[in-house]
């Protein structure tokens, strides 16, 4: 499992997605583990898949209403179910792309998958725990899984 002082990259990056968008910082609560019998999740999850060196999966999951929020946020107009997809992708995109500077260009993510509610715990591998991170935008709540070995 990876060390937990290596997390930091991915906050940093969700908090620098937002940032971007409005200047709000996110507020990160305490990572804890999680057994991968269940997800944690919300409406959405975008996973993208890791392999190289390191394997497992990162996924972003969201409400749709703070989805919607950040839409608006961005001066746009369009809140379709599509556009909201988009916008989960961009950030699983965001933080697992700026985690290939971490770990170097061996860090081999897939496209961002996403997913209705929870990621399917097929996506996890079922003898390994996840680092869940819940983090808040502008009172809404979400969650970074990381499960990397």
């Amino acid at each position: 499992m990876i060390k937990v002082e290596k997390l930091g990259v991915f906050l940093s990056s969700i908090n620098a997605f937002f940032t971007q968008i409005d200047g709000t910082e996110v507020d990160i609560d305490t990572p804890y583990l999680n057994n991968n019998k269940t997800a944690v999740g919300y409406d959405y999850s975008g996973v993208i898949k890791i392999s190289g060196p390191l394997q497992g999966c990162v996924y972003v999951s969201a409400p749709s209403a703070m989805l919607r929020a950040v839409v608006q946020a961005m001066g746009e107009t369009d809140s379709s179910i599509t556009m909201l997809k988009d916008l989960l992708g961009e950030m699983a995109n965001t933080i697992s792309g700026n985690a290939r500077t971490e770990f170097g260009s061996e860090f081999i993510i897939s496209p961002p998958h996403i997913v209705e509610s929870a990621p399917n715990v097929s996506y996890l591998p079922k003898d390994r725990q996840s680092y869940i991170t819940p983090f808040t935008w502008r009172g809404h709540k979400a969650v970074i899984g990381i499960c990397i070995t």
